[in-house]
């Protein structure tokens, strides 16, 4: 199997691209590959590259050079998510989020929020990760913590729900929610996922008025990084039956 590489502006065939110190040191010392090997290399746009390594003494470079097809496609899924106390659990679901499949991330700050803000750049880091394990193509838009009740007035999908855990209010299961279109691309879904403590019920009823569902995930209380998790497997196992 093809080692897959990530590179921002890979963009054209013959295009030559240097990679950074980790990178090299990656590609020299713990892969020990050698000029003229070949690897994949992909920009997270969908694109897949076949490119050819050049090793010199303190730089690692390599020149595109063929275009590969790839089945990978875009998943208009966006998942705005309150992050959880330990950073190691959100980093955990941003991993697994990108093997699976999502379009966007968005980083919450909820009233009942157990952590305000969380590194981007180290988020993005281990979604590029993810990106070159799973030999995917589309690295997520991960956008930076937002209060929520701004978010919401941001979200412009035409399918939005809110999870939560309210009996009181208006909620259903989120696989009978979700309306699939009559034709072959995934709808456009964005999901509100909250923190430990829940949404609070004012954020709740402010998400309905943004035009959000309530859903349900199922009987069991699930744990938020669980439930994002959940949400998208069921988001992309509907898709995959329609």
């Amino acid at each position: 199997m093809s080692t897959t590489f990530f590179y921002h502006h890979l963009a054209a065939l013959n295009e030559s691209i240097e990679f950074d110190a980790s990178e090299a040191t990656h590609i020299s010392k713990a892969l020990r590959l050698k000029s003229g090997d070949q690897i994949e290399l992909t920009n997270g746009r969908g694109e897949l590259f076949t490119a050819e390594l050049s090793l010199h003494k303190h730089h690692v470079s390599a020149r595109v050079i063929r275009e590969m097809v790839t089945s990978d496609s875009i998943v208009p899924l966006h998942v705005g998510i309150a992050p959880t106390k330990n950073a190691d659990r959100i980093e955990w679901l941003v991993e697994k989020a990108v093997e699976l499949g999502v379009g966007e991330i968005s980083l919450l700050n909820c009233e009942h929020s157990e952590r305000s803000r969380i590194s981007v750049e180290r988020i993005n880091r281990v979604a590029i990760a993810a990106l070159k394990q799973s030999q995917r193509t589309y690295l997520p838009r991960i956008n930076e913590t937002v209060d929520f009740l701004t978010w919401l007035k941001r979200v412009d999908t035409e399918q939005r729900f809110i999870a939560h855990c309210m009996d009181h209010l208006s909620r259903a299961l989120l696989r009978d929610s979700i309306q699939m279109t009559t034709f072959d691309a995934a709808p456009r879904v964005c999901l509100a996922i909250g923190p430990e403590g829940d949404f609070s019920e004012a954020e709740v009823m402010a998400a309905q008025d943004c035009s959000f569902k309530g859903v349900s995930l199922g009987s069991a209380r699930l744990r938020t990084e669980t439930a994002a998790l959940a949400a998208i497997h069921t988001y992309n196992l509907m898709n995959q039956h329609h």
